[in-house]
């Protein structure tokens, strides 16, 4: 699923920092709390001085960019932590899937970031308007820092130079100066699908797929693109559209030190005797977002049930991420043995629409009235949740054909692929209702200890010795599905339930407020729901005179939907044209939309949107008329 090689495209232009002589090594000490009883382990310091800033190119020249980039120096320290850690997120996919991207000798493994608890930041200096290759920025240097705690064995092992204290290792990066807005500025430049499903991606989950070492490619020789083939290598891209900084993340193997790893430790362990799983409330509430998606009738979400009917429906789309916080591994195996237990129990059926091992049964969704069933396509180690000297870095289980969740590593299902969603077209979502998901309800997965054929525990890694025990289930060829023996922990259900109260007006996240400091007009928020529906032959030249009572408005024209009667709230790339309106009367020329859920072919149709040229200015409605 995640094999790569790494490739690096021409490195460009300059590494902005402000005041970089200024950067002292930092150490982040509180109150200790280690025990006396912890087992000796290794630390490993990680930095990273480089800059983060708020891209204004485009906003015109005049007035309002003045305005935009004198809010951004007003922003205040918390505003630039929030968004020096969502460029640092997009160092995850990298260090999570390290192996990948070093193939010649010596062999490399993984050097996950610590969970974000453990992540500090120093500002040397204030905000400045610069330049950053050809784009004008407000940005601010900073410095991050943070230990991994790990085991004595892991640091040599993932890197050689980290083998011994005092190894040191410059893992080099290409990042985007301003970490929003990165889809919506390069396309799918820097999104690596590979292994997922088309339109796994979407505008606000950019970290979990950013990937520096894409590059032009066919169908045919894709290792990163799915869903679209870019025109440029991310690199490229970065430097065209946003201005790419070059910073090393550096490693340092210190002294292993108890009141630092105390410090920095995460994680707690709920399960001595097996593995526990654990709903992952906290990405729940961060990543979840409405928005609507066409579906043809071939489709796989048709197929596997995620979405009861084709066309255009509204989704909730959330993050199902899921931690072991026990002492044992949930163990799959390799899943291409066609001897494997796991395969022969049909729990797992290998799906022919999206080429994976589908596990049945693994989480349930849930809004109102809406629920949901969630195939998990893999169950892999995807993130280290916990930074602890019993956690090793490397993860074990990084592949579709060998599965499993070691203990302290945890599996992502993040919002925006497919099937991670509850069907909400039908509902009322206007006042605020929880939603939940739940792992494991049919108790497919052992959460405690796993047990052999005279019902004594055993190794859960050993398939030889587990027992298979028939259910009244089965798969979707009509096969008896079997569960695997297990004496759960008393407690195991209790972290197994995630939940937030949501509710959503009118539209998607499209028309939520921008609460990231995401400005101009490519962002995707703040946008007023699309309120009429327009007709045209599909196809079509619309030409529209529009003009506002004088503030700077950002016009969208988007499709829409026969089967539900509404314009789509659409973001920018998936736009027909998105046009800045001045108070005087400006001309929107575009294609017109095809009404993909028509009930017969050639009708076409459209409808308007918009939003503030910054989200600082006053909303005012767009006039237009059709010439």
């Amino acid at each position: 699923m995640y094999f790569k090689s790494l490739t690096r495209g021409t490195r460009a232009l300059v590494l902005f920092l402000l005041a970089a002589a200024l950067l002292l090594p930092w150490s982040a000490r509180g109150q200790s709390t280690a025990g006396s009883g912890k087992p000796p382990g290794a630390l490993v310091r990680m930095d990273m001085h480089t800059a983060v800033g708020v891209e204004l190119d485009e906003i015109p020249a005049g007035p309002q960019r003045e305005a935009a980039a004198a809010w951004a120096l007003s922003q205040d320290k918390n505003f630039w932590v929030k968004r020096a850690k969502e460029q640092v997120n997009l160092t995850y996919y990298r260090l999570v899937f390290r192996q990948f991207f070093y193939t010649a000798p010596p062999a490399r493994g993984d050097l996950p970031l610590p969970p974000h608890a453990a992540w500090r930041f120093e500002f040397p200096d204030e905000p400045r308007r610069v330049q950053i290759g050809t784009h004008d920025y407000v940005a601010i240097p900073y410095h991050f820092q943070t230990y991994i705690v790990t085991d004595p064995a892991s640091p040599g092992a993932s890197e050689p130079a980290l083998s011994a204290v005092g190894g040191t290792w410059d893992e080099p990066f290409d990042l985007p100066a301003d970490p929003e807005l990165v889809m919506e500025r390069t396309g799918y430049a820097c999104l690596d699908e590979f292994g997922f499903p088309p339109n796994s991606v979407f505008e606000e989950s950019v970290y979990y797929f950013y990937d520096q070492t894409c590059q032009v490619e066919t169908q045919a020789t894709s290792a990163c693109h799915v869903t679209q083939f870019p025109t440029e290598s991310c690199t490229q891209a970065l430097t065209n559209h946003v201005g790419m900084l070059q910073p090393n993340l550096h490693f340092t193997r210190v002294a292993y030190d108890p009141e630092i790893a105390a410090d920095f430790r995460q994680g707690q362990f709920t399960n001595n005797s097996g593995p526990d799983l654990a709903a992952i409330e906290e990405a729940l509430v961060d990543e979840n977002r409405v928005y609507y998606r066409f579906f043809t009738p071939d489709s796989c979400d048709i197929k596997y049930g995620t979405i009861s009917q084709p066309g255009w429906r509204r989704l909730w789309t959330f993050s199902a991420n899921t931690r072991n916080d026990g002492t044992k591994p949930v163990h799959i195996g390799d899943l291409t043995n066609p001897n494997n237990p796991w395969l022969l129990s049909n729990v797992f059926e290998f799906g022919n629409c999206d080429q994976e091992w589908d596990f049945n049964y693994y989480i349930n969704f849930a809004y109102i009235t809406a629920t949901g069933v969630k195939r998990a396509f893999c169950i892999e180690d995807t993130n280290r949740y916990h930074n602890d000297e019993s956690t090793p870095l490397a993860g074990t289980y990084q592949t579709c054909n060998f599965q499993g969740i070691s203990s302290g590593w945890g599996d992502e299902y993040q919002f925006g692929i497919s099937g991670q969603w509850v069907d909400i077209t039908n509902v009322d979502t206007t006042q605020s209702h929880d939603l939940t998901y739940t792992l494991n309800p049919q108790e497919f997965l052992c959460e405690g200890q796993t047990l052999d054929s005279n019902n004594n525990p055993v190794d859960p890694t050993d398939l030889s010795a587990l027992v298979f025990d028939p259910t009244s289930l089965t798969d979707a060829h009509g096969n008896p599905i079997s569960r695997i023996r297990c004496n759960f922990s008393s407690s195991y259900a209790a972290n197994n339930v995630g939940h937030v109260s949501v509710s959503q007006g009118p539209g998607s996240f499209v028309n939520n407020p921008c609460d990231r400091g995401q400005v101009g007009p490519l962002r995707d928020c703040g946008f007023t729901p699309p309120s009429k529906t327009y007709s045209c032959p599909a196809g079509s030249k619309v030409k529209l005179s529009c003009k506002t009572g004088g503030s700077k408005q950002v016009l969208r024209v988007c499709e829409v939907s026969q089967m539900l009667g509404v314009g789509i709230p659409c973001t920018y790339l998936n736009s027909a044209s998105n046009t800045i309106i001045d108070g005087d009367s400006e001309t929107v020329t575009f294609s017109c939309p095809a009404v993909r859920d028509a009930t017969a072919a050639g009708p076409g149709g459209y409808s308007l949107s918009n939003a503030p040229l910054v989200p600082s200015g006053p909303a005012e409605p767009v006039a237009c008329t059709q010439n």
